[in-house]
């Protein structure tokens, strides 16, 4: 179990190190529970066959042998093969907008196409790239909104960031300091805080992880600062797509044990 530190915990910690060693353990990753995403691929809504069809009452069988997918509701069966263009609906050949595809084990499909073959519609707000799929008292909403990828020149100008963060007190002008870099909602508590968590500059490889669809991720970084007491110290950069940018909303740090 790791411990999450605060300012004063941080520092009671390092004094206490050698008393804690050996009772906490690696973070755990965390579990992220999401709405259902969809792709937008050419300005084809496409979405995960099973998750939305079912959610809008069908049954869904996936037939090995002939990598096709069988939707079933009431008197309907679509058929829906892997790879394809065309699909049938109670037999009958339909081309599709979009080629059917498989990603991670998730077959992705034409969301138009799925929800009016069953007998529902299909709205879209393009200002939340939402899309809403209906069928009687059922709604499944898809967000397709794409979020683009860290470049490396971000990466390591929110890593320099953090780094300067551990003491704000070097800063006149925090707030002109960070704003580039940090929500203003984490600033306030840069402010508020004051005291300094470390003098350990991270330097190590960060890696980056993205919660799928959700404009979050996080940067992680596992270091042995010397003033930990020969403790790792993983720190922990949690991150938001905000107006065009990716931006730093808090910075944690939990001790590891070696």
């Amino acid at each position: 179990m790791s411990k999450k530190l605060t300012p004063v915990l941080l520092a009671a910690s390092l004094m206490l190190l050698p008393v804690l060693s050996g009772q906490v353990s690696a973070q755990e990753s965390p579990t992220i529970t999401a709405p259902v995403y969809g792709k937008n691929e050419r300005g084809h809504i496409l979405i995960p066959l099973r998750v939305v069809s079912e959610g809008l009452g069908a049954k869904v069988k996936w037939d090995k042998p002939t990598l096709s997918a069988k939707i079933t509701r009431e008197k309907i069966e679509v058929n829906v093969p892997l790879n394809s263009d065309y699909a049938t609906v109670n037999g009958k050949s339909v081309r599709l907008d979009a080629r059917t595809i498989i990603e991670r084990g998730v077959t992705y499909v034409p969301l138009r196409f799925v929800a009016q073959s069953l007998g529902g519609t299909v709205t879209w707000n393009n200002e939340t790239q939402k899309a809403t799929a209906s069928l009687g008292d059922r709604k499944v909403v898809i967000n397709a909104r794409q979020y683009p990828e860290l470049t490396q020149t971000r990466l390591n100008a929110l890593v320099q960031a953090a780094n300067d963060s551990a003491n704000p007190s070097k800063y006149k002008q925090i707030r002109t300091k960070f704003k580039p870099y940090f929500t203003d909602e984490f600033i306030n508590k840069i402010v508020q805080r004051k005291s300094v968590l470390t003098q350990h500059r991270f330097v190590s490889k960060p890696y980056i992880y993205y919660y799928e669809g959700t404009g979050r991720g996080s940067i992680t970084q596992l270091e042995s600062p010397r003033d930990a007491g020969g403790m790792n110290v993983e720190r922990i950069i949690t991150i938001r797509y905000i107006n065009g940018k990716w931006m730093a909303e808090n910075v944690d740090y939990l001790l590891v044990s070696p």
